[in-house]
């Protein structure tokens, strides 16, 4: 058995590379295993992560509810001889539709963090222009635009953080800006949306590139969307997706993924109707100690 048979956009396998070993023996006969790695976060990735957070990866795709069980349990065990703060957390992450897995993360005191979800390059029905919006779209060359744009990603970012897709950190705004202009001087995908001369939105992308978590082929990311409050409901965003879709899609990009949390009730509605499909969810106990 694989995890395509779980979705076939799921590659039959992925490798859990190297960490501490756990194993467990499940209900009933039987045994599971897992690597368990330890992850410090600082600096950009302290954005989005707490600064500790061990991430369990189950080595069999065909764990069921009693096998993930039996592997959350002996991560609990191993969690009490760590004393990691309250900055902490442990991860798995693992195929969206298998609900077997969901029923144990949650029954263990796991809540979902993040969703990666993608769209194959295929031209979406019903993709807006941007003259329909009254918006002009355009690539980002230079960093013109960067004060903009930075009001713009924090506001974003502070969104990300009431949801809790996101960390509070008092040197956000700092990294934010070196993010930002760090993209313009490589040369990142990246488009505004202006009305009237005045920037209301944001396409930040990454070159498409392989992804081991995907189908095989080179996947663009949509790593960040955001439009100005005043401008939302007229399909700035929309048209802002439709000109990233397209360009990638000349360019040969099997498809595009993006990371967004289920609770935000903006984004996660807004990714399905552009044609995502919920691929992998993270889900996170917080502390690393809450584990049940």
């Amino acid at each position: 058995m694989s995890f395509a048979r779980l979705d076939p956009l799921l590659p039959d396998a992925v490798d859990p590379g190297e960490g501490e070993r756990l194993t467990a023996t499940v209900a009933g006969g039987g045994e599971v295993s897992a690597v368990l790695y330890r992850a410090r976060h600082d600096g950009w990735s302290a954005l989005w992560h707490p600064r500790l957070v061990w991430e369990l990866a189950p080595v069999s795709p065909d764990t069921g509810t009693d096998g993930m069980s039996a592997l959350l349990t002996a991560l609990r065990r191993r969690m009490r001889r760590e004393n990691p703060g309250p900055d902490s957390a442990c991860s798995v992450t693992w195929p969206s539709r298998d609900l077997a897995a969901a029923e144990a993360l949650v029954l263990h005191g796991f809540a979902p963090r993040a969703v990666l979800a993608v769209r194959k390059a295929t031209r979406e029905s019903g993709e807006v222009p941007d003259s329909r919006v009254g918006v002009e779209i355009r690539s980002v060359a230079d960093d013109a635009l960067v004060d903009d744009l930075h009001e713009l990603w924090l506001a974003e970012w502070r969104y990300a953080v009431s949801v809790g897709a996101a960390v509070p950190r008092d040197d956000a705004p700092e990294l934010l800006e070196g993010a930002l202009r760090r993209a313009v001087s490589v040369g990142e995908p990246m488009w505004v949306a202006e009305a009237d001369g005045v920037v209301v939105g944001l396409a930040l992308c990454r070159h498409p590139a392989p992804h081991p978590r995907l189908p095989s082929g080179s996947w663009a990311q949509v790593h960040t969307v955001s439009v100005a409050p005043e401008a939302r409901g007229r399909g700035v965003g929309r048209a802002l997706t439709a000109v990233a879709h397209e360009r990638f899609r000349a360019r040969g990009a099997h498809g595009t993924y993006v990371f967004y949390s289920p609770h935000n009730a903006l984004s996660s509605v807004f990714w399905h109707r552009r044609g995502y499909h919920p691929l992998w969810t993270t889900w996170e106990a917080r502390p690393a100690t809450a584990v049940r």
